[in-house]
């Protein structure tokens, strides 16, 4: 509403009326692993996780390499190489054991994380052996944190896909529709490593014709905002893809 007058009359004739259920639509969806992480990818999540600068981030991957606790930090590949495949299963043992939660290794997809095709002069970056067995107290904070992100972006790559139902429902109440979704957990495939994260919201069963009593109406005042700021992360994101709407191809 754009204005409070029409916000306050919508409020009000609901709140003296049932929501009667018009429509309910289920659909199962997923999403897919995200890649192993090129060079820009890690510096991305690096600040929007830890605030890192893209340098830092470089610095920190550029010392575990020279440790030996990581392959070549500076390249542009989200794949590995045929010839790896073999060594993946016990990586993400190692992977998993370097987590500071427990979470089963199961149903590890090799598959998923090899393509010959798009690995030019360096594959996407990972663990060592040596990394995954290394003490990492005894590293410095930020090439800790570092290392401990990319096993776990190993461990999610070659996860299951995360599949949840998803329910729209569509409700008149004073002569307004309103909509209202959830989501139900089916599998939770590669979420089950990603940072913890809100709630996903849930709608019990609910039928068409149902009419459902209105407990109470709020009326909320909001602003819009301009956007934000570039943080780093969102900087390399918007140098990576600059042009797409002038020039996709």
């Amino acid at each position: 509403c754009e204005n409070r007058k029409a916000a306050d009359h919508l409020s009000a004739a609901c709140s003296t009326q049932a929501a009667v259920v018009q429509s309910v639509e289920k659909k199962q969806k997923s999403t897919q692993p995200p890649k192993l992480y090129d060079l820009t990818s890690l510096q991305r999540d690096g600040n929007r996780l830890f605030g890192y600068t893209a340098q830092q981030v470089l610095d920190y991957a550029q010392a575990l390499y020279e440790k030996k606790l990581l392959t070549y930090p500076r390249t542009d590949s989200n794949y590995l190489t045929e010839d790896m495949k073999d060594t993946i299963p016990v990586l993400c043992e190692l992977a998993a054991s370097a987590l500071p939660f427990s979470v089963p290794v199961s149903d590890v997809d090799a598959s998923r994380v090899i393509n010959n095709s798009k690995v030019s002069d360096h594959h996407a970056i990972v663990p060592t052996m040596a990394g995954g067995e290394a003490d990492l107290s005894a590293l410095p904070a930020g090439e800790r944190e570092i290392l401990l992100l990319i096993s776990r972006q190993v461990l999610m790559a070659v996860s299951e896909s995360f599949v949840y139902k998803e329910t729209i429902v569509k409700m008149e109440c004073g002569g307004n529709e309103f909509t209202a979704k959830g989501k139900a957990l089916l599998r939770l495939g590669w979420r089950a490593f990603a940072e913890k994260e809100q709630q996903d919201k849930t709608i019990p069963a609910l039928s068409e014709g149902q009419a459902i009593p209105v407990s109470s109406c709020e009326v909320k005042e909001g602003k819009t905002t301009p956007p934000k700021h570039f943080t780093e992360d969102l900087l390399l994101n918007a140098m990576e893809t600059a042009g797409k709407e002038d020039m996709p191809e």
